[in-house]
């Protein structure tokens, strides 16, 4: 299979906690740290830029705003972007879309207008997909499921969480890191396009939630408990992560604050010299990198502070096994 090279994209992602005594049942899953490419294909076209056309403003006549979601064109519903710019043209007297819009869908007749290059075009800037890569945070084996990235996939142009159709988590090389600067996130560079490792089946505020494929995660080492809120203290942690491609590796970080934001749960600094060294601290598609402290999974690496990259954001990981149960149940 082709491999495509990409960047890490920021992937950047109303977390519900769950008390102590929820965790008294003493939740067991297995911390992984492991980099993966991620596919996400969007619950219809996600308009996300519009542009006149020859003069003509098709969106603003037909009442096509960004962020709307053309889930049908004429009909027929799971089209993609080609597909969508191949039946426009085909219809210069118009075509129906099926729009929806905070919640509420309606259907509206959109007329292109010929471009310059003797093609019929509405002027909508439309994405069905987006790929990158992120960490796995853990692997449950009792409901042989996976937790990664700690935060949503949001559109890069819209900012809005993208509406989930179907997504797979893939394996990936990774190729290089560019370390974050002051001012300048780094990221990292892979390959992706092997075997596929699970399909992903929620993107949530909290994390990607969804089954892994048989065996994909089942060596990553032993389970260990979920640290309740209340269990997680100021101080001394570790991170897992694979970030240079060799193996899954740990790297001492220190959480410097406990917070209220639920998006971003904890405060955490790197320490250790090899991951300053090698990335100058947090970068783009570590993500989702398990933070471990006292022998509990305590919460996963979300964001990284933009002016120091030493430091960064997490989420508790009680976050988000309860997001997981709750959207699982639904």
């Amino acid at each position: 299979m082709k491999k495509i090279i990409v960047k890490a994209a920021a992937l950047s992602l109303l977390l519900l906690s769950f008390s102590y005594e929820s965790c008294a049942e003493e939740i067991k899953v297995i911390p992984a740290g492991r980099a993966v490419g991620i596919q996400i294909y969007t619950d219809g076209l996600l308009v996300i830029g519009t542009s006149e056309i020859n003069g003509c403003n098709v969106a603003k006549e037909a009442d096509i705003r960004v962020n709307d979601r053309i889930t049908a064109v004429n009909g027929i519903s799971d089209i993609t972007s080609e597909e969508f710019a191949k039946t426009v043209n085909e219809h210069p007297d118009g075509v129906s879309l099926e729009i929806t819009r905070d919640n509420r869908s309606f259907t509206v007749n959109a007329v292109p207008a010929l471009s310059e290059d003797s093609v019929y075009r509405l002027g909508l800037w439309v994405r069905d997909s987006c790929a990158g890569v992120g960490t796995v945070t853990y692997y449950d084996e009792e409901t042989n499921s996976f937790a990664a990235l700690g935060h949503a996939i949001n559109d890069v142009d819209t900012g809005d969480i993208l509406s989930l159709k179907s997504g797979a988590l893939v394996e990936c090389d990774i190729v290089s890191v560019d370390k974050s600067k002051r001012g300048a996130p780094g990221e990292i560079n892979a390959s992706f396009g092997g075997e596929k490792l699970g399909e992903i089946t929620i993107n949530s505020p909290s994390g990607l939630f969804g089954k892994s494929a048989a065996g994909a995660f089942s060596d990553m080492g032993s389970a260990l408990p979920v640290a309740a809120r209340e269990q997680v203290n100021a101080g001394d942690a570790y991170i897992l992560s694979d970030i240079f491609g060799n193996s899954t590796e740990k790297y001492s970080i220190k959480i410097n604050k406990i917070t209220n934001d639920l998006n971003k749960s904890l405060v955490i600094e790197v320490t250790d010299d090899r991951l300053l060294e090698g990335t100058g601290g947090i970068v783009q598609g570590m993500s989702g990198s398990p933070i471990i402290q006292n022998g509990y999974l305590v919460g996963a690496v979300t964001h990284v502070f933009v002016n120091n990259p030493s430091k960064g954001y997490g989420t508790l990981a009680e976050n988000m096994i309860d997001t997981q149960r709750k959207k699982t149940a639904l």
